[in-house]
């Protein structure tokens, strides 16, 4: 018999990467497991420092950052919601570049946190060495541990050698890792707020694309501004530009194509922002081309919320996130091979700026996908009945866990 759950679970968040990082995809989602999970009862800890994937992604708290310039080296506690966070104060913003004794100093913590604490499970999505003592601390002390791996970049055995479970977002994800590497993963769906990203109002007159980076198909995007502000100049677009690079790649591709810009009169340029919701009350379409395995980009989930129809690849587990509020393209495997900086062929640039102009002009089939965004939204991303599927899911793998330790 399994032993039964009846007290509040205590989840200890442990990994450096701040998931207050507003850059960082998969941080930003874990950050709503975790409140989901602390407005069902469980005792949540968060603890992190504040290293971000791109220094940007500070902006989801622009007040706090500054006024700790003074604590480097120093803990400090960030209030968030129902959850409060922990964080050591490092000298620089970026993971790779975390001193030595920073690391120390966080992994001593940790340890006072495991005594303190005493939780059930211990999570954490990097994988570095101090990744490795993290779970290795943890399973000596016998509390069960988990990673959240929403990327296709990891590989082997030894990062996970004491890994319990393995949590990602998409069925997609975890079949293909199944297939590559043996993991056994969970998925558990995405984790959206719609307070936080649905607009009051929708003028529906920008095709939106998020995080120009060529691994998001940045190159085409620009392929497509650049053809439709000829053909089209009656479609415009808006770029949020998340780590800065949509310049750079302008005037790369462009030099490319033989025809050097800086500027494209049709696009206009967001910088990365707490609140998408005024960038979702314009926009009439989400482009989201990615040419890498995108596990289940929340964009695309964000755009369902809003009733915005997607132009996705085929790439990972975009096909599933966007369930029939949009439409699929598929790109020759030559192009989705890191750097992802191939130009794409005209009749390609052609395909996809006619797909563009089509929901642009036909209002019915537009209407249609904006229905069918809607329906996918309250079958697949529910973020109640997702959180209420979380709970349950961690409370059998723990049961199970020490069920089969007895």
């Amino acid at each position: 018999m399994k032993p039964l759950m009846t007290a509040p679970l205590r989840i200890l968040w442990a990994a450096p990467n701040t998931v207050l990082d507003t850059a960082n995809g998969a941080g930003i989602m874990v950050r709503e497991c975790l409140k989901q999970l602390a407005l069902r009862g469980c005792e949540v800890r968060s603890l992190g420092a504040t290293v971000f994937v791109d220094p940007r992604g500070r902006a989801g708290r622009a007040d706090l950052w500054p006024e700790l310039e003074s604590r480097k080296g120093d803990f400090v506690e960030v209030e968030d919601g129902p959850l409060s966070h922990r964080l050591l104060v490092t000298q620089r913003p970026q993971r790779r570049l975390m001193l030595s004794f920073e690391e120390q100093r966080w992994f001593d913590e940790y340890c006072r946190q495991l005594d303190e604490f005493v939780p059930d499970a211990v999570l954490f999505f990097d994988n570095s060495l101090l990744t490795l003592l993290t779970a290795d601390e943890a399973k000596r002390r016998g509390v069960g541990v988990g990673v959240f791996l929403m990327h296709p970049n990891n590989s082997g055995r030894r990062w996970c050698r004491d890994v319990d479970w393995m949590f990602t977002d998409t069925r997609s994800t975890a079949a293909m890792y199944r297939e590559r590497e043996g993991y056994d993963m969970i998925p558990v769906g995405t984790f959206i707020d719609p307070a936080s990203v649905l607009a009051e109002r929708h003028s529906r007159e920008r095709v939106l694309f998020v995080n120009p980076i060529p691994a998001k198909g940045a190159v085409l995007v620009v392929q497509v501004a650049l053809y439709l502000a000829r053909h089209r100049p009656d479609i415009l677009f808006e770029v949020v530009d998340t780590r800065g690079t949509w310049r750079d790649l302008l005037t790369q591709v462009s030099r490319a194509m033989g025809t050097p810009t800086e500027d494209v009169p049709t696009v206009r340029v967001t910088p990365n922002t707490r609140d998408m919701r005024p960038v979702y009350g314009r926009a009439r379409l989400l482009l989201a081309p990615s040419m890498w395995w995108d596990s289940g980009p929340r964009v695309v989930v964000e755009a369902l919320i809003n009733g915005i129809p997607v132009i996705g690849s085929a790439s990972g587990g975009i096909p599933e996130v966007l369930g029939g509020g949009g439409e699929i393209l598929k790109f020759d495997r030559a192009f989705q091979q890191a750097p992802y900086l191939q130009l794409l062929p005209k009749a390609v640039v052609e395909r996809v700026a006619g797909r563009i102009a089509a929901l642009h002009d036909d209002t019915a089939r537009y209407e249609r996908l904006v229905q069918k965004a809607r329906e996918t939204v309250i079958r697949q991303h529910d973020l109640q009945k997702n959180g209420d599927r979380l709970l349950e899911c961690f409370r059998t793998c723990i049961a199970d866990r020490l069920a089969a330790s007895k």
